[in-house]
């Protein structure tokens, strides 16, 4: 009915990937009930359509593929090997500037219009890792028009699977073939694709703003904040001339505390009462040594890709120390929490002395003090206490 309408309307169908002839001589569409999705355009640096892709409703899979294979999320709309039907081509998608100095690539045409529309720069996507001989015409006509420097934004699978580093190494030799610089761009690998990270990123400045906050003794127990921070929110609570919550309860003190900051009872100082509920705990970050673009079968990944890459214990000689530091904390605060916490704290904004990226999959922290120390292996659902040889790993 799709293509009965196109063809009353005058538009001609022959030759359009995915359009073919049936078995009673009709001109019709690959566009079925098992493939159904959401269709997604693929548009040319020159602005027109030239194909199309489907995100599957139902990702298809083989009788014979594991339980654990997600089967294929995406097809391109093609009629090829049908009467009269027609290739895809394997088009590449742009969206952006065509006279752009920046460009970035990536795969997947609806990962580069989010991360467009979230970034507001231009990019082109491919339809596979490795569907890359038509970014050579393309990349020719975009140094042409101005483009200085390609900035290779593949997944960051990049890291484990050969098959996405090859492709991302390609992106690097066309570019130099045309005269144009190439970097890669690495982000927090807790999030696979560019298009994820930068969502991430905007949902956390959302909740930022929507996030009442600490009160002053949470922040101070924490290491967040130090005692002069009591002037500023004795402020802001008056300003807010709120009568339903108590100085006291506003800044999180128990009576005692709150008559030792009045400083109307004698005894121990508010500082020391303060100070004696929170504790120093030393750690440091352990990160596979990726900085030369290798790959390995369990980086990024959790325990269950550790063992399946062959290793029952993370190998201390593939890891470099990143980052020895300390974090404040509440005494009593459970183990499993503070290593939360490191992973939220190294997660996005870090400190000026660290060196290492964002913690994620198949790093490995140790917590230590004079007398123990715990190695923990980041897993995908939190942590899992491993053995580790330090003594083996590189130094940053």
């Amino acid at each position: 009915s799709l293509t009965n309408r196109l063809v009353k309307a005058g538009c001609r169908v022959q030759g359009v990937p995915g359009f073919y002839v049936d078995d009673n001589g009709c001109w019709t569409v690959k566009f079925h009930q098992r493939t159904s999705g959401i269709i997604i355009p693929i548009f040319g640096v020159d602005g027109l359509i030239h194909g199309a892709q489907i995100r599957l409703d139902h990702p298809l899979k083989d009788k014979d593929d594991p339980p654990e294979k997600t089967g294929v999320k995406y097809l391109t709309l093609s009629s090829t090997g049908k009467r009269m039907g027609t290739t895809s081509g394997s088009p590449i998608h742009f969206v952006g500037d065509p006279c752009s100095r920046v460009v970035y690539v990536t795969e997947g045409c609806l990962k580069a219009d989010v991360a467009h529309a979230l970034m507001h720069r231009t990019f082109v996507a491919t339809l596979g890792v490795n569907n890359t001989a038509k970014l050579d015409e393309l990349f020719a006509f975009l140094h042409r028009n101005g483009t200085e420097e390609i900035i290779e934004a593949e997944d960051m699978d990049k890291y484990s699977n050969e098959m996405v580093g090859k492709g991302a190494s390609k992106i690097y030799a066309l570019a130099a073939r045309h005269g144009m610089r190439c970097r890669r761009l690495t982000w927090n690998p807790n999030y696979k694709g560019i298009d994820d990270w930068q969502l991430a990123l905007r949902r956390k400045e959302q909740k930022m703003k929507e996030d009442p906050g600490m009160t002053f003794k949470e922040q101070y127990l924490n290491g967040l904040c130090g005692l002069e921070m009591l002037e500023a929110c004795t402020e802001k609570w008056h300003a807010m001339k709120v009568d339903s919550i108590s100085l006291r309860d506003y800044l999180g003190l128990t009576e005692q505390e709150y008559d030792a900051y009045l400083q109307t009872a004698p005894g121990v100082s508010f500082r020391e009462l303060l100070d004696s509920q929170r504790k120093t705990q030393r750690f440091r970050v352990y990160q596979l040594d990726l900085e030369h673009g290798e790959t390995r079968a369990f980086a990024f990944g959790g325990i269950d890709a550790l063992h399946k890459a062959g290793f029952q214990q993370p190998p201390a000689a593939e890891y470099t120390l990143v980052y020895d530091g300390e974090l404040i904390c509440p005494v009593g605060q459970d183990e499993r929490d503070i290593l939360g916490r490191i992973f939220a704290r190294y997660n996005q904004a870090f400190p000026p002395d660290y060196r290492g990226r964002s913690i994620a999959p198949s790093d490995v922290l140790e917590l230590y003090d004079e007398s123990e120390r715990r190695y923990f292996y980041c897993d995908m659902a939190g942590f899992v206490q491993v053995k580790f040889s330090p003594a083996l790993a590189k130094k940053a």
